[in-house]
């Protein structure tokens, strides 16, 4: 009997996670068992995983120690981080995680923390003449209102202003001229206003928050480009266009071989010399042009997207953690994936 190959899965709690689960047990070419985990006992994924525990929050000085824990008692061979907080925490650990004798997929803490330092990640971006927006890091309150204002004047008027490293999109301000008052936008992690009102309001507010990085206004269409990638080559690549632009909630996406993101893709990779599975985000300037708006240093929570696609990504994973050649596919061929609403039973009492 073949002995399944067993991959602890961080963040199983998202609304995603038992189509990623579901998609590895149900591969054609592994054999595979899930480990989840998460920071709540209620997280959807323990239902659909093989096994589960609970852990710590990714920033919990713990958390590394528990997950270490959790993979060792269950045989696990493969780690695979979920959320920035928890990929740089294992990160951390890494030398440890090897000598355990668990592969873990994610790049070395400091390539992972240039990739959450968005000034970090837009400065070596720029260093590669990566397309980019208009941006500035303001390192100190005082500094805000200049930023601001430079920023604005180069990109026609419109801006957003985000923490310079704060991860899951939090804390964004948009300042734009087809809105009068204020509007919550991205389930509340995102304020859009006009550029007055960001002036009068929120300029002061946003100021204590610094560092902050400045950047001109970005527009649809937007994308996640997914990435298995290799020692700084990219293995596979699966560009999707979102739905809905801000992402969240998933509400679908039009993957498509487009040569451009495709490139793109290729090339961030390179700069980064990145391995395993990541996802970056794009979005358009006035002219349509994609711009490079966020290196996440894990992969997308609807990774298993581009598997429903065609594009075997986290079969591929699995092989490459093997050291198994992937399977040659030609580019994704475009087609919209959407998520839809489904039930499972799951035995005894909740």
């Amino acid at each position: 009997m073949t002995t399944p190959f067993r991959v602890l899965l961080t963040s199983v709690g998202g609304a995603m996670s038992p189509l990623t689960i579901r998609t590895l047990q149900a591969s054609e070419r592994h054999q595979v068992k899930v480990i989840g985990v998460d920071q709540s006992a209620d997280a959807i994924g323990r239902h659909f995983a093989d096994m589960f525990s609970v852990v710590p929050n990714g920033a919990d000085p713990a958390y590394a120690e528990a997950v270490l824990d959790v993979a060792a008692r269950h045989g696990a061979d493969l780690i695979l981080p979920c959320s920035d907080e928890e990929a740089l925490a294992l990160a951390a650990i890494a030398d440890r995680v090897a000598s355990a004798g668990h592969i873990l997929a994610c790049a070395p803490e400091g390539t992972l923390r240039r990739m959450s330092d968005k000034a970090a990640s837009f400065r070596l971006l720029g260093d590669h003449h990566l397309p980019v927006p208009h941006w500035r890091v303001a390192e100190r309150p005082d500094e805000v209102r200049d930023a601001v204002e430079s920023v604005a004047e180069a990109s026609g008027g419109e801006f957003a202003v985000k923490p310079a490293k704060s991860r899951g999109g939090r804390n964004v301000y948009v300042a734009r001229f087809d809105i009068d008052g204020t509007e919550a936008v991205n389930d509340g992690r995102e304020t859009h206003c006009h550029p007055r009102v960001f002036r009068e309001r929120y300029l002061d507010e946003v100021a204590e928050m610094a560092p902050v990085m400045v950047m001109e206004r970005l527009q649809p269409p937007a994308w996640d480009i997914d990435v298995l990638t290799w020692q700084g080559r990219v293995l596979r690549s699966a560009p999707r266009r979102r739905i809905n632009p801000a992402g969240i909630p998933f509400k679908g996406g039009v993957v498509e071989g487009d040569a451009r993101l495709l490139t793109l893709g290729e090339r961030v990779t390179a700069a980064l010399e990145l391995s395993w599975l990541y996802d970056y985000d794009i979005m358009s300037d006035r002219n349509g042009d994609p711009r490079i708006i966020e290196l996440n240093p894990r992969p997308s929570g609807s990774i298993a997207a581009a598997t429903a696609a065609g594009v075997p990504l986290l079969d591929d994973l699995v092989s490459l953690a093997k050291g198994e050649s992937l399977p040659p596919l030609p580019p994704p061929a475009t087609c919209t994936v959407l998520p839809y609403m489904a039930v499972t039973v799951a035995e005894g009492e909740l």
